[in-house]
């Protein structure tokens, strides 16, 4: 979601009016002055660029669980705590949207950095975004205690959700109805603590669900996932198991939380 300019801004209000979420929907207030967002836009671009580029390096080269889990943290600290979620590459699927089919609304370049960044990156290394980068994926990995293993029937049924949440995300931002991904995204609660009952009610569902399910959002809503799975088939570098060293055990198949190891077989 593109950040709301403060109310001192007129100029910037008249060129980037907020969308519509809703008559319930509560901006957060905006501690900073409208060039300083921007500023700072370009800084949040240049932070991820370097996550995402981390992230890369560690899944592919340095094949490290503990470096992966340090940017994992990062990530949760700095886009979800210290930026509140804005800009988030999911929230501006609507942006961009919007933009798409209303000549009169303007996206910032840093925003369409932000949305493009992860995408280029699932075509060159495969989700690398996801791995250790995107701060609501790294929510769930940080509370997950003991997962269960989801039926594979069950998982890839349930998978489809998330297309159809992205279809709706974009019906609705191209109507100009409302940014249906960010007026119930589960983990705004935590990064803002100014949510609504009802949404910290799904909030913390959805984090006491990610205890004993992998990444559950990730898994079965996220719509920018769903564009990083179609996107990342074609990528040129992906993370495999090192063909040498396998004795085909199916142990990490089975140890895998987010059923993402398959045998050979199962495509």
């Amino acid at each position: 979601m593109m950040p709301a300019p403060n109310a001192g801004a007129a100029k910037v209000e008249q060129r980037f009016p907020p969308p519509d979420f809703g008559p319930d929907y509560v901006f957060p207030e905006s501690q900073q002055l409208p060039a300083r967002v921007g500023w700072m836009g370009w800084v949040d671009t240049a932070v991820l660029a370097a996550a995402l580029s981390a992230a890369a390096w560690i899944a592919l080269r340095r094949r490290s669980r503990r470096e992966m889990f340090w940017l994992t943290l990062f990530s949760v600290l700095y886009f979800g705590f210290y930026r509140k979620g804005c800009v988030c590459p999911i929230g501006a699927i609507q942006n961009i949207t919007l933009a798409l089919f209303d000549p009169t609304y303007v996206v910032p370049l840093f925003v369409i950095a932000f949305f493009a960044l992860p995408l280029a990156f699932a075509v060159a290394f495969g989700r690398v975004f996801c791995s250790g980068v995107c701060p609501l994926g790294a929510v769930q990995d940080l509370v997950m205690i003991r997962p269960l293993k989801v039926p594979r029937g069950l998982d890839e049924g349930l998978g489809l959700l998330r297309y159809f949440y992205l279809g709706l995300a974009v019906l609705l931002a191209a109507m100009g109805t409302r940014f249906f991904i960010c007026q119930y995204d589960p983990f705004v609660g935590f990064f803002r603590f100014n949510a609504r009952f009802w949404i910290w009610v799904w909030s913390v569902a959805i984090v006491a669900l990610s205890t004993f399910v992998g990444r559950p959002y990730c898994r079965y809503l996220c719509p920018y996932g769903a564009l990083l799975g179609m996107l990342s088939r074609f990528s040129f570098r992906r993370v495999t198991i090192t063909p040498d060293k396998c004795v085909a055990c199916g142990l990490c198949t089975d140890a895998c939380a987010f059923g993402a190891i398959r045998e050979k077989d199962e495509g």
